[in-house]
């Protein structure tokens, strides 16, 4: 995470260098992420990420946090819910995961901004909120760049099983830089279920084809959706101004980058703010 704005004469030092280096290519961890990385044990999820569109991250939270997650879930955003942030402090405590903050710094980079807090419950054997295969930035037009620009991180509050309703994955798919085909998504070939305990978070690429396994089993399948996008990307979602303050005051400079405030990006004083368009120019590259 890149919550410390340089001061003024850091951002003059190292713009003209920061200007002239390469992007670091999209499947690499970028030298001033690594560290967080190896120190959270999540090289070889960003490995999978990259190779295959999709992995699990496991022991997210405590068993008492995914309780409570789950539990708010069902009485604050039943049957679906976004907007979130603001509703209830663990909205916001999962959005700011250091482990997930660490992950979406490798696949969408630092600086990047969230994008949705969504929750869904789905019960046994109700089609209405099933949804087949896509890839989650459907509004970009193809072929997709390579680096990713959107990750999606679904947290488990119970067993992910096929028949418990997990999500679908075709594995690799997001090499194909493009959305599926009206063909390919009735054939849903490769397609499998991504499984994990509770407490787990799957984490997919913005690219990679997913969707959902209908729930057959008895009860109700409850996940939170914590979508991040690149800083250049707009949000799906975006807080009133006082909601927006509110939520820096509980939660501090990690929720400032998150909404976008470390950024020159949308601001009344545009470039002219040069700490901050250097700070943005400087992400841009990771």
């Amino acid at each position: 995470m890149s919550t410390t704005l340089p001061t003024l004469d850091e951002a003059m030092a190292g713009f003209v260098d920061c200007m002239s280096q390469p992007t670091v290519p999209a499947s690499d961890v970028a030298p001033d992420v690594a560290p967080r990385i190896e120190a959270l044990g999540l090289a070889e999820n960003c490995r999978q990420l990259a190779e295959e569109g999709y992995t699990v991250v496991e022991d997210v939270a405590s068993a008492e946090f995914v309780a409570r997650l789950r539990e708010v879930i069902l009485t604050k955003a039943n049957p679906y819910g976004s907007l979130l942030a603001h509703h209830d402090p663990v909205f916001a405590e999962a959005a700011l995961n250091p482990k997930l903050r660490a992950i979406a710094d490798f696949s969408v980079g630092p600086g990047s901004l969230l994008s949705n807090l969504a929750a869904t419950v789905r019960p046994q054997n109700d089609p209405s909120i099933d949804i087949d295969l896509h890839t989650d930035q459907a509004w970009v037009p193809a072929p997709y760049p390579e680096h990713n620009l959107f990750l999606t991180c679904c947290w488990m509050t119970d067993e992910f099983t096929r028949e418990g309703g997990a999500t679908m994955v075709v594995p690799r798919s997001h090499r194909h830089r493009r959305n599926p085909s009206a063909e390919e998504v009735a054939a849903k070939e490769g397609a499998i279920a991504i499984e994990g305990p509770p407490g787990s978070v799957a984490v997919w690429d913005g690219a990679v084809w997913h969707g959902n396994w209908p729930r057959t089993l008895p009860g109700e399948r409850v996940v939170l959706h914590v979508s991040y996008t690149r800083l250049m990307m707009r949000p799906m979602e975006s807080y009133p101004t006082e909601i927006e303050e509110e939520l820096l005051a509980a939660h501090g400079d990690d929720m400032a980058e998150l909404l976008g405030r470390n950024d020159f990006l949308g601001k009344p004083a545009g470039k002219s703010d040069f700490v901050r368009f250097y700070q943005a120019v400087r992400n841009s590259r990771r």
